[in-house]
């Protein structure tokens, strides 16, 4: 935990920014854990990979995760009485946790309350929850700083954030309510988490843009949403990585391409596209394949003109990207096998799942 004396003296000497750039330093690093011995690091979700989105929980740090259901809580309310979060289900929901000695959430708070005025017309709650401070210290600076269009609640104990802290997301906290500090969530209409954003210093942005394109993707019924776990798939989708069948082959210079072509055979399973190249939207995940093998060099990959899946541009069917690939003036020895390297986003007509990194190796020619 926090101590609040240490808030207290930082403020009074006028420290507090730096005291909480440590502290909110030390939350960013949990997004990827602290332990006493390195661990490898698995690939970023979808959702982590998004601008204003980089804090997002991973898998690995256990739940709650995106498309699970929101933990319940009942708290006290600035404007008297208690809310229960199961209360306000039919209604989307954005969930932060702040503090008042914190600057950087003094500075979100404004922007909560512009959010919240917004996307009210939405029927958008938005949930402002003081933690572990005493009550006379949250409800005097709720009444200066809080917009009435929020719901500002007090969580004294920090019992209710503690059950939304993932067992694996800054395990050297032993206080695990300070986990939530300063995070964010959105929930749908039936309490199942859309969005866990955990602080993030190296993109901090108090507008809250990111979420609050996410929230509008996600309330248009977006084909780009919250992604599945990667641990799973639900029983009527295929696993991510299994969407996509690859083959590749060189062939020979044919007109009017005078050089010889790696090209890279994407298959995608009926009832599934993936994301093109060049998305126009910059919240989706772009194809990507590369090749590399010593002794040759490869060109800028031709990729296939893609089609239009609502507001996506994507490629479905059979897709080739062709890669121009050149042998070394001097090769000091035969060209070795070529590494594939593909990348890509596969979605169906109303959700994408967790991109996919896959590779494959192919003979020498």
């Amino acid at each position: 935990m926090i101590p609040r004396s240490l808030a207290a003296t930082a403020r009074a000497a006028g420290l507090v920014f730096g005291v909480f750039a440590v502290i909110l330093a030390a939350l960013t690093a949990g997004v990827t854990g602290c332990a006493a011995a390195p661990t490898p690091r698995p690939g970023p979700s979808a959702m982590s990979e998004r601008p204003g989105l980089r804090g997002s929980v991973r898998p690995e740090m256990g739940s709650p995760q995106p498309g699970e259901p929101a933990p319940d809580f009942e708290l006290p309310a600035l404007a008297g009485g208690t809310v229960r979060l199961s209360s306000l289900r039919g209604a989307w929901v954005e969930l932060h946790f702040t503090g008042t000695w914190c600057p950087y959430c003094d500075v979100e708070i404004a922007h909560l309350g512009e959010l919240s005025v917004d996307f009210a017309p939405r029927n958008v709650k938005v949930l402002v929850v003081d933690l572990q401070e005493e009550p006379e210290v949250w409800s005097a600076y709720a009444r200066q700083r809080v917009a009435p269009s929020l719901i500002a609640l007090q969580d004294r104990t920090g019992a209710a954030a503690i059950r939304f802290a993932p067992p694996r997301a800054q395990p050297s906290f032993t206080d695990r309510a300070q986990v939530l500090f300063d995070a964010t969530l959105v929930i749908d209409p039936a309490g199942v988490i859309r969005v866990f954003l955990l602080p993030d210093t190296a993109h901090f942005d108090p507008s809250f843009r990111g979420v609050r394109v996410e929230l509008d993707r996600q309330m248009r019924g977006s084909t780009v949403i919250a992604a599945e776990p990667v641990r799973r798939a639900p029983g009527d989708l295929l696993a991510p990585d299994r969407v996509v069948d690859l083959s590749a082959a060189v062939r020979p210079p044919e007109r009017p391409e005078p050089a010889e072509m790696l090209v890279v055979r994407l298959a995608i399973a009926p009832g599934y596209h993936i994301v093109s190249d060049h998305p126009p939207d910059p919240f989706s995940i772009p194809t990507v394949v590369r090749a590399s093998a010593e002794g040759l060099e490869f060109g800028a990959p031709v990729y296939p003109a893609a089609t239009r899946v609502g507001a996506l541009s994507v490629f479905d069917g059979t897709a080739e990207v062709r890669l121009p690939l050149h042998r070394a003036p001097v090769q000091a020895a035969a060209p070795t096998a070529i590494a594939v390297y593909v990348r890509y986003q596969a979605c169906t007509e109303s959700r994408c799942l967790a991109p996919v990194r896959k590779g494959l190796t192919v003979a020498p020619p």
